[in-house]
């Protein structure tokens, strides 16, 4: 596992650069947006809240359902209109779990209803949306730019809230296999997944009071506010997967994960990707 530090000097080249991001009126997303501005950056938040002020110098809010194409692409052609250009994407907006996947609810008519899966629409579909989104501006300028995912270390483990864990699960997924199209497709675009541990934020009503009652201290948003920021700014990251615990930062993606299914898969056979590889090729 490769931990590393996170200076200051590490993040001034983010003066200047445009930044998108979902989810910014709170929490992570929040500490992220006054980061940002401290640095420099000109930023374009979307969340379906009102930020605490909106009244910031280089700062734009849109009013955006996550879940919702089309206000997704007006936050993006927002940002586009307003600046030029799009350097960083910061898919972050979410929200805790919502489904019981044990009592079935029912309608009026006695029958049962399908549960809920908000939580899978808001944590995995509206990231991967928005990075599809960032994909496209972002590969029509010759410097590309850089995307972040927001995963969870939720999504590295089993957890008894399904919905949630599912979600994260997804985006871990979609971070791995999308970073390998960019790389295919010659893009000059960056991509990374944050996994932060117990964090700081209101996807649990009072997360801070909740974590002195069970005895365990959760970080502070600030602390995978730099993370975001540095993946930004540093050009040597890419296809990475970052956990983010008690304040440390450490790649798991090509230290961990990967090898991990490598050492599966046995020495000598090529891995399903490589294979995907050889069938595109075909049809070259």
């Amino acid at each position: 596992m490769t931990e590393f530090t996170i200076k200051d000097g590490d993040l001034t080249s983010l003066k200047g650069k445009v930044v998108v991001l979902t989810g910014g009126s709170s929490g992570i997303g929040l500490a992220v947006v006054d980061l940002l501005l401290s640095l420099g950056a000109l930023v374009v938040s979307g969340d379906i809240q009102s930020p605490p002020s909106s009244d910031k110098p280089n700062f734009s809010f849109v009013k955006t359902n996550v879940t919702s194409w089309a206000d997704l692409t007006a936050l993006f052609k927002k940002a586009k209109e307003e600046h030029g250009r799009i350097d960083s994407v910061f898919a972050n907006a979410g929200i805790g779990p919502r489904a019981n996947y044990l009592v079935l609810e029912t309608d009026e008519s006695g029958d049962l209803k399908e549960p809920n899966h908000e939580t899978v629409e808001v944590n995995l579909k509206s990231v991967m949306n928005t990075a599809c989104l960032a994909a496209h501006y972002l590969k029509q300028q010759p410097e590309g730019g850089s995307i972040v995912l927001m995963g969870s270390s939720t999504g590295l483990q089993p957890l008894r809230a399904p919905d949630y864990s599912t979600a994260k699960h997804g985006v871990l997924g979609f971070g791995r296999g999308y970073a390998r199209v960019i790389e295919a497709a010659g893009l000059p675009i960056r991509l990374n997944t944050l996994m932060p541990s117990w964090t700081s934020t209101q996807v649990l009503p009072d997360v801070a009071g909740i974590m002195k009652a069970v005895s365990h201290q959760s970080q502070s948003p600030e602390v995978v506010a730099r993370a975001t920021a540095y993946l930004m700014a540093d050009s040597s990251r890419h296809g990475e997967a970052i956990y983010v615990s008690d304040g440390k930062y450490k790649e798991i993606e090509k230290s961990i994960l990967y090898p991990a299914y490598e050492t599966i898969k046995g020495d000598g056979n090529p891995s399903d990707d490589e294979i995907l590889a050889r069938i595109f090729a075909l049809g070259a």
